[in-house]
């Protein structure tokens, strides 16, 4: 059934009405009628089937038949701290470790990040792009929220900004790991951890001292040295594996 998020205004008693981009999709590209069945998501948790009634290019309404708990959330809350990347590459890290799950993202200026210059965030455009990233994923995904995008911060506010437990994964690290960085996390209900990844370049040694200085763990991922993206996807692989939000 195709998922939809829409404001929670949008949801009006047994009554759905479509923003116009989404009565676009279902006409016009889903081409879907009266009778047909979607999923509208309110990103506050909640899924209402919906059996559309009225559709037209630029409008689009129905009747709510059921409303559920979405079932699509991991229990463990993960924050991804991704060092600033080259455009293609930070939106592979949305798209993926949204359909992932994580709850948060948060872009970092680090010492070897591309471009190297403080900026006051990627401009209206792009943070658009990025939004719409991570709803279609979360979307497609099954999730029941989408996750946050904050702004631009660099390394040392973002380590000082950091609640709960965090870790940082490293290529200089070779004997403390992951497995051992989440253990006390295995008998939470709803674990909380913030994840710090690094630029293309990696992180430097000032930057790992830093880290560690302020609490969050410099853990290793295995030998071999992975891309700053491919990092992202198999760190929040293995804790949600680890946490048990993965099969495990």
């Amino acid at each position: 059934m195709h998922r939809f998020f829409v404001a929670p205004e949008s949801i009006l008693a047994n009554r759905v009405v479509l923003p116009s981009a989404v009565a676009r999709q279902v006409s016009r590209v889903l081409r879907l009628r009266p009778g047909d069945q979607i999923m509208v998501l309110d990103n506050e948790g909640w899924e209402y089937s919906v059996t559309l009634k009225d559709v037209s290019h630029s409008a689009a309404t129905g009747t709510v038949t059921s409303k559920a708990q979405g079932s699509g959330e991991p229990k463990s809350r993960i924050t991804l701290y991704q060092g600033v990347l080259k455009a293609g590459k930070f939106e592979l890290v949305l798209q993926k470790c949204t359909e992932l799950g994580v709850a948060a993202f948060v872009p970092v200026l680090c010492a070897r990040s591309i471009p190297r210059t403080r900026t006051d965030g990627p401009g209206e455009k792009r943070a658009d792009r990025w939004r719409k990233i991570v709803s279609e994923a979360a979307e497609q995904s099954g999730r029941a929220r989408i996750p946050t995008i904050g702004d631009h911060l660099d390394f040392r506010d973002a380590c000082n900004g950091v609640q709960g437990p965090a870790v940082i994964p490293w290529e200089g690290e070779d004997r403390h790991g992951l497995r051992q960085a989440l253990a006390d996390l295995k008998g939470s209900p709803t674990p909380l951890l913030s994840i710090f990844i690094g630029p293309e370049g990696g992180f430097t040694t000032e930057e790992t001292d830093l880290a560690r200085a302020l609490a969050i763990e410099p853990v290793t991922l295995g030998s071999r040295i992975l891309r700053a993206e491919t990092a992202a996807v198999a760190a929040v692989s293995a804790v949600l594996y680890e946490l048990g939000d993965l099969g495990g």
